[in-house]
């Protein structure tokens, strides 16, 4: 009888999560197509290649979530982050190993796969990439466990800027700025502001993960390279071109 009871309430709970998740996505959860009150559509730079700003203008026309993030500057010289970007399957070796995030990123005849490790996987396709700015395409699915999963595409714009501290040391500021059209438009209907929130977090904590990577470099940069040394996966080239962009 009590066991009957405990899978009665664990019955119950799913079946209380599920109609709020529901609830939710019948009114809060719905998405609003990007307006004036929303980020607007970004200009692109004129080296982007005509075909790359097609596919970037298809996903920016039917785009229905945007979140665009900044955090404060931090000390990271802008070559160190060029290098981790023209690098970033060695990037997430980096910060995989220095525990700062579970992103991983590798090459295979389809293109630079990621997985976030918490749910997030998909494709990413580098666009361009100069003066401070990075514009990739993705594709991928978000994987839940109450809605059905999320698949869409997204444009994603990485800025960043060097410039003195108040100390006079290097300092970078960064933002970046997501904007997502998603396969279904029921989906849209019942999770965009899911999916929204999960762009923004996702921003967020890429951004982080590079100031937390700057603090690492800043203290004990000699540690950090020669603990990368000792491990079998990370790319000895690579490595080695990491150092020399350090200056060690």
């Amino acid at each position: 009888m009590a066991a009957h009871s405990s899978c009665a309430t664990r019955s119950s709970r799913r079946s209380r999560a599920l109609a709020c998740a529901l609830l939710l996505g019948a009114g809060a959860l719905a998405p609003r197509a990007l307006g004036a009150a929303d980020n607007a559509a970004p200009s692109l730079p004129p080296g982007v290649p005509a075909a790359d700003k097609a596919r970037i203008d298809q996903v920016l026309a039917k785009a229905t979530i945007s979140a665009r993030v900044e955090i404060d500057p931090y000390p990271l010289r802008v070559d160190v982050v060029d290098y981790l970007l023209d690098h970033p399957e060695f990037a997430t070796q980096v910060t995989r190993a220095l525990k700062l995030a579970r992103y991983r990123i590798w090459r295979t005849t389809d293109g630079l796969n990621v997985d976030d490790g918490w749910g997030v996987t998909g494709i990413i396709t580098p666009l361009y990439g100069n003066n401070g700015l990075r514009v990739i395409y993705a594709r991928g699915r978000y994987e839940q466990s109450v809605l059905p999963d999320i698949h869409g595409q997204a444009v994603i714009l990485l800025r960043y800027a060097g410039g003195p501290s108040p100390n006079g040391r290097p300092s970078l500021a960064t933002s970046m700025e997501v904007f997502a059209q998603l396969d279904s438009a029921l989906i849209s209907s019942l999770a965009g502001s899911i999916a929204k929130t999960k762009a923004t977090s996702e921003a967020r904590h890429v951004l982080r993960m590079f100031s937390r990577l700057s603090t690492h470099l800043d203290l004990r940069a000699d540690e950090v390279l020669a603990d990368l040394a000792r491990r079998p996966e990370i790319s000895k080239t690579e490595l080695e071109g990491f150092r020399r962009v350090l200056g060690r």
